[in-house]
C-alpha cells in the first residue's frame, strides 16, 4: 500500500486527490465515533507545549514552520507537498489526522513541531512528524510519538512509517515510546517499519 500510495502522487495526481476525498469520508463514517476521543487524548499532554489538531487557522503558520527549516530537515521527510494550498486540503480531510505544537503561551508563536497519522479506512496507518530545528532535544518527538500512539490504540489500528537507517535520533526516540519492528528495507534503504504499542 506504501508504494501505490506513493506512486499513485507522484504520476496520477487527480486519482490520488479522488482516493484520497473517498477514503476520508469512508474513514470517518467507519470511526466518527473513536474520533471524538482526540480532544481527550491531547488534553493530557499539555503541560509543557500547547498540542492541537492542525484547522485552517494554523496554516499559514505552519507553512511558515517548513519554510524555515534547513533543507537537510528534508532528507527524511517529504511525506507530501508543503504549500498552503496542500495543507489546507489536508486539514480538511477526515483520515489525515495532523497535529501542531506551538510553545506554552500559544498561538500566535510559531509552530514548533507537527505530525501526523495518514490514516485508512481499511484500518491502517502510516505516521511522520518533523520538529523544529531550534527546538530539538526537548522531548517533542518523544512527545509526538506518545500522542500518535494513543491516537492508534483509540481508533484501534496499526501504525507503520518508514525510518531512515542513518536517522539515529529518530530510531531512538521513537523506539523509547513504540516497539520498532522493522518489516522490510525499501528500495531507497529506507525501513519499513510498524510501530507497536508497548504494553
Amino acid at each position: 500500500m506504501y508504494r501505490i500510495a506513493h506512486i499513485l502522487q507522484k504520476y496520477c495526481p487527480w486519482l490520488w486527490l479522488m482516493i484520497e476525498w473517498i477514503n476520508g469520508w469512508l474513514f470517518f463514517l467507519r470511526y466518527r465515533k473513536q474520533l471524538r476521543e482526540i480532544r481527550t487524548i491531547l488534553a493530557k499532554y499539555q503541560d509543557d507545549f500547547l498540542v492541537k489538531e492542525l484547522e485552517r487557522t494554523d496554516v499559514p503558520a505552519l507553512a511558515r514552520f517548513f519554510e524555515e527549516q534547513p533543507e537537510e530537515a528534508f532528507e527524511y521527510f517529504r511525506p507530501h507537498a508543503f504549500d498552503e494550498k496542500t495543507l489546507r486540503r489536508l486539514a480538511a480531510n477526515r483520515s489525515y489526522l495532523a497535529f501542531v505544537v506551538y510553545p506554552k503561551e500559544g498561538m500566535p508563536s510559531p509552530v514548533i513541531s507537527y505530525f501526523f497519522v495518514r490514516c485508512y479506512f481499511i484500518g491502517k496507518g502510516f505516521r511522520g512528524y518533523m520538529v523544529d530545528y531550534r527546538y530539538r532535544n526537548r522531548g517533542i518527538s518523544k512527545l509526538s510519538a506518545r500522542v500518535m500512539t494513543d491516537v492508534a490504540r483509540t481508533l484501534g489500528i496499526p501504525t507503520f512509517g518508514t525510518i531512515a537507517p542513518k536517522n539515529i535520533a529518530s530510531m531512538r526516540s521513537q523506539g523509547a515510546v513504540n516497539d520498532i519492528r522493522i518489516i522490510e528495507q525499501l528500495d531507497n534503504g529506507d525501513y519499513y517499519v510498524e510501530y507497536g504499542i508497548k504494553s
